[in-house]
């Protein structure tokens, strides 16, 4: 009997190997999201809204963008200004400690603010011992590219059922959400988390809540929250879309009373026409059998969009509130933490034509917070509107209190440099970090909307000055040695 030669064999060794690389490339999967025949008639975020313990006369919405780390360490900020600030408690919880952040209803993430909500929303006031180390402080963009390097992962991204986003995921609940689920999160006694990404098709915001996945009859409650990020920060480019599998038609889900109403009455011109149109798509499995869902911002990279934009399909603010038993809402705080950019282009000064890419990036720059003024604007208008309607109809009108934390709020010229040059990458100094964190809480401190609502609610601003150590400056002005502290007194 001949023996094969050592180059036969080697050969041969190869072709088992590519053999089993491209077995195992066609069975990568991306993991579907499971199926329900029932629907939960009580809606587990209604219930949850109108428990007996929180507030009855004020509701309190936080919207955190996207922007990466620098969005989820400016969030991160929010929450910990929020928790200084001391409020009159509850009858349910009179003589504890209790701060506004024990008000806070509901949570809405984008992109890198979804990471800083689902957190919190996993662990309360147990984000403030580990979410640092865990996230804002660890470089999860280095990992992220050394997964993609990593010939191991090779394999499975050759299969056309496995993407960027589907390895981003395991990273994610690997390092930060442990398994977890967003039933996980609806059960916790805090607030509401909603966590946003963009439906690629239609171009609309899909919300990661009970009565979307009643939707496409799919079961919420095992979904996993790293998946739900995942979608929200799926760059498009950079990062694939997140799949779901639509199983309409599979449960005993019928169409929510405002689509039907609002198809029932064709007006081109009507937001609630325009919303009811694209939300039936969902209804029509056969149609639209997989939704492929990439990020937030594209969309809406404020997160308060698509919650305005359901309110008004929904008949006003008085009718939303109803529904969710909290007609007895006398105030509306909503405080949006914009964490976008305004890099001041340096090939604006020169006689180049600039590269595709450079283009590309400040195209998306310049869509994304025009979109955002517009959303603002939107918002702004739409409360003048529910509060002349209630004087036109006697009624007391609920009071608004819209806070926009944003860097062009620093009236300093050196320091709205300096955050707006800050990256949106998800890794950063934690120099970066440490100062996102502390103007977070100097925009909102100064705000006067905000200063009005925690007067209106009876509470107190903290004491504290706020240090922001900036870099040296380059240009030969200012301050002497490597760093200092910009020192303000509380408001």
């Amino acid at each position: 009997m001949t023996r094969p030669s050592v180059s036969a064999t080697v050969l041969l060794t190869a072709l088992m190997a590519m053999t089993v690389l491209q077995l195992t490339a066609c069975t990568a999967q991306y993991p579907l999201n499971p199926a329900v025949e029932k629907i939960d008639r009580s809606e587990p975020y209604r219930v949850k809204l109108a428990a007996p313990d929180r507030s009855r006369d004020t509701l309190l919405i936080l919207a955190f963008s996207g922007g990466g780390t620098r969005a989820a360490a400016l969030s991160y900020g929010i929450l910990e200004a929020l928790d200084l600030v001391e409020v009159p408690a509850p009858p349910s919880k009179e003589g504890k400690r209790h701060t506004l952040l024990d008000e806070v209803d509901l949570i809405s993430g984008v992109s890198g603010g979804s990471f800083t909500a689902s957190y919190y929303g996993l662990h309360g006031r147990e984000i403030f011992n580990d979410f640092r180390t865990e996230f804002l402080y660890a470089d999860f963009q280095g990992s992220l590219l050394w997964g993609l390097v990593n010939p191991v992962n090779w394999v499975r991204l050759w299969s056309p059922r496995f993407g960027r986003s589907d390895m981003a995921q395991e990273y994610y609940d690997e390092k930060l959400f442990k398994g977890a689920t967003l039933g996980d999160i609806a059960k916790k006694p805090g607030p509401v988390i909603v966590v946003l990404a963009t439906e690629a098709i239609e171009g609309i915001s899909f919300a990661f809540t009970p009565s979307q996945f009643a939707l496409i009859c799919s079961d919420f409650d095992r979904f996993p929250v790293s998946r739900a990020v995942a979608a929200s920060a799926a760059f498009p480019g950079a990062l694939s879309p997140v799949v779901l599998k639509n199983y309409a038609g599979q449960c005993d889900i019928r169409t929510p009373h405002w689509i039907v109403k609002a198809l029932a009455a064709p007006d081109l011109a009507s937001r609630a026409y325009y919303n009811a149109l694209r939300m039936k798509t969902y209804l029509d499995a056969r149609r639209k059998p997989y939704i492929h869902l990439i990020d937030g911002g594209v969309s809406d990279n404020l997160g308060i969009r698509g919650i305005l934009e359901s309110l008004i399909a929904r008949g006003g603010i008085h009718e939303s509130l109803r529904a969710l038993g909290l007609q007895n809402t006398r105030r509306v705080g909503i405080v949006i933490v914009d964490a976008k950019t305004q890099e001041k282009a340096r090939w604006q000064v020169l006689d180049e034509i600039p590269g595709i890419g450079t283009i590309l990036g400040a195209s998306s720059t310049i869509m994304i917070n025009k979109y955002n003024f517009e959303t603002i604007e939107l918002l702004h208008h739409v409360a003048r509107e529910w509060t002349h309607d209630d004087e036109i109809h006697g009624q007391k009108p609920i009071d608004f209190y819209i806070v926009h934390v944003a860097f062009d709020a620093l009236p300093d010229e050196r320091e709205r440099d300096y955050f707006n040059s800050i990256p949106t990458s998800l890794s950063l100094e934690p120099r970066q970090v440490d100062n996102l964190r502390e103007v977070a809480s100097k925009l909102l401190y100064h705000d006067k909307n905000f200063r009005r609502f925690v007067k209106d609610l009876g509470g107190r601003m903290p004491e504290r000055p706020f240090r922001i150590s900036l870099p040296p400056r380059t240009d030969g002005e200012g301050a002497a040695g490597p760093e200092f502290a910009v020192q303000d007194g509380s408001p």
